[in-house]
């Protein structure tokens, strides 16, 4: 059987250094990042970083991973209407996301063949489903309102997110309310 080869620590250290630079840059820059610029800003050179990363989109993997992990994990809140659940759910997931412009720049733009975003995106058509299945009971949903309905919705919350300077609170919350009010009830 081989043997696992253990990462020397300047290499595991390197490695984490990036990470953090990478996760720094791309929050703040979004999927434009120069590469670099990410290799100066962790104290490596661009070889280093690249025998860790051999595209950017290994890199952008690493460090937005947990991030949209965190996003399929999230749930529509219990106890409150649809409409209410989603308003805090969409709130919630677009303050989550205006912090971090690689993601939104991802999620936006990303191919849907990554495992990760399919995931993502699976969820929140089950989350769109779950509040269709509340509405039926509450009824604050429009009635031909269907689940892919309300994910294309926050999808599209995101692509504005990208237009939203500095990631406004207000802008968001106004944002949210204009989306809620083509799936809410008359």
């Amino acid at each position: 059987m081989a043997e696992v080869r253990k990462q020397r620590r300047d290499a595991a250290n390197n490695r984490e250094r990036i990470l953090t630079a990478a996760g720094e840059a791309f929050r703040h820059g979004g999927m434009t990042v120069d590469m670099r610029a990410v290799a100066a800003a962790a104290g490596v050179g661009i070889g280093t970083l690249y025998r860790h990363f051999p595209t950017r989109e290994h890199l952008v993997q690493a460090v937005t991973g947990t991030d949209i992990a965190e996003l399929a994990d999230a749930t529509l809140p219990e106890r409150v209407s649809a409409i209410v659940g989603l308003r805090e759910f969409f709130t919630a997931t677009m303050t989550h996301l205006a912090t971090n412009k690689a993601m939104v720049d991802l999620l936006a733009g990303g191919s849907p063949s990554d495992a990760d975003l399919d995931r993502c995106l699976s969820h929140l058509t089950n989350i769109g489903q779950e509040a269709v299945d509340r509405s039926r009971i509450d009824h604050t949903l429009a009635t031909d309102v269907t689940a892919s309905d309300i994910a294309y919705q926050l999808l599209g919350l995101i692509r504005i997110a990208q237009l939203i300077p500095d990631a406004e609170p207000d802008a968001i919350e106004h944002q949210v309310d204009l989306a809620l009010r083509s799936l809410a009830a008359d």
